[in-house]
């Protein structure tokens, strides 16, 4: 892993998280079953796998990844080692920035980075597992993410670890993707909580009514580009499923799909290209209604669709604790009406000047993010069934009604009224 590298968000990426990639791989490594929950964790990943282009995560997350996968994982990891070869992980900084308590240091005068390294693996191995990884369990939500990193000051090897809440994971990693391109592909446990982040702005009707104005667009148009709305999609997961004999040819059929989905990504990224340089949000719905068209065609072609949601927001500053006062400064124009509401200590003078060049250049970014429906997923449909048989075939595992009610309260609780929220 030392060749992965930080970059500039691409288009049409997604963040993953290393705790959703432990799963697949404990799964697809022949490490243990999976549970009722990972059929959320699969159908999020084959989505992003396909439809994304490129998959990033934290530092943080990287460093942890070095440290203990020799431990956890002895026997390789097929799908860490797919998202490498093909896509590249790369990472995006301001995601975990905080400080961690030392668990183990050593002298590095006679030793090696990679010797120093395995000392911690002989001292800390048997533990690591129990104390870093665990499987989704929708009955027992962590409260916080613990994570080990290692770094070498005046010749020792040291290595802390940082315990990240995952409201702060959640509220940091949202705000990285609302001023970048940048999906996210998580586990369920952290589902509920970036659900109830990514709800839109309440901007009232008299600012968008302002807003359509400045653009010269209509403004029900406008309001119907915001907020949640289910996407068509292949039924990319029964698709993969169905056509594996044995559970060590998914990576392979991975790849082959992802292949086959080339032009998909490739429109995608030509997409979020036009909607970036799109100077007004006419030209965004423009953008928009012509990819409907081609989207309209395209899952038109397969039979037993699913639906993923489509999250849509107006970018009016590219800060997230600026968007709170978005709503006063679009009904007035007004550059001052930021202070009203708006914490500026918060904010960097060159991010308030950049936003605010772009608010009256007319130019307000329509983004565009992609979550799997986890209601649609856990219903009593064909394609959860065409799952199900799927699943007992190739992992060996029968699920119980129980245990699939248990996953559907979880929805129902930790992800209310989402279903309702949906255009």
């Amino acid at each position: 892993m030392e060749n992965l590298i930080r970059d500039t968000v691409n288009y049409n990426s997604a963040y993953i998280s290393l705790s959703l990639l432990d799963e697949l791989d404990y799964c697809f490594g022949g490490y243990g079953k999976p549970t009722p929950e990972f059929i959320f964790s699969l159908n999020t990943f084959v989505e992003s796998f396909i439809a994304c282009s490129e998959f990033y995560t934290s530092l943080d997350e990287l460093n942890h990844l070095n440290l203990t996968a020799p431990a956890i994982f002895p026997n390789g990891r097929p799908i860490l080692n797919l998202v490498v070869r093909e896509t590249g992980l790369k990472f995006v900084s301001g995601v975990l920035d905080l400080p961690g308590k030392v668990i183990f240091q050593e002298n590095m005068i006679e030793k090696s980075k990679k010797e120093a390294e395995q000392s911690f693996i002989a001292q800390y191995g048997q533990t690591l597992r129990s104390d870093y990884f665990a499987l989704s369990d929708v009955d027992h939500l962590p409260d916080s993410l613990p994570l080990v990193t290692s770094s070498y000051e005046n010749d020792q090897f040291v290595v802390t670890e940082v315990q990240s809440s995952t409201h702060d994971l959640i509220a940091n990693l949202i705000s990285v993707s609302n001023t970048s391109s940048i999906q996210t592909t998580l586990p369920i446990n952290l589902y509920g909580v970036q659900v109830n982040r990514i709800k839109p702005v309440p901007y009232s009707i008299e600012a968008l009514e302002k807003l359509a104005s400045m653009h010269k667009v209509q403004v029900d148009a406008l309001v119907k580009s915001i907020g949640l709305q289910n996407m068509p999609i292949p039924p990319f997961t029964n698709i993969l499923l169905s056509q594996v004999n044995d559970l060590y040819d998914i990576p392979n059929k991975l790849s082959q799909l992802r292949a086959d989905f080339q032009e998909l990504r490739d429109r995608f990224v030509e997409f979020e290209q036009q909607i970036y340089n799109s100077p007004t949000i006419k030209e965004q719905l423009d953008a928009y209604n012509a990819f409907n068209s081609f989207w309209d065609a395209f899952a038109k072609k397969y039979i037993n669709q699913t639906h993923r949601l489509f999250y849509q927001h107006l970018d009016v500053f590219q800060n997230v604790d600026a968007d709170k006062s978005a709503n006063s400064v679009i009904k007035t124009g007004n550059f001052k009406d930021i202070l009203k509401d708006l914490n500026v200590a918060k904010l960097v003078g060159k991010s308030i000047a950049h936003t605010w060049e772009y608010f009256e250049d007319k130019k307000v970014i329509n983004r565009f993010k992609g979550l799997t429906n986890i209601w649609e997923l856990f219903q009593n449909n064909t394609n959860i069934s065409q799952q199900l048989a799927h699943f007992e075939r190739l992992f060996g595992v029968k699920y119980s009604n129980a245990e699939l009610n248990r996953v559907q309260e979880f929805i129902n609780n930790k992800v209310q009224n989402l279903n309702n929220i949906i255009s």
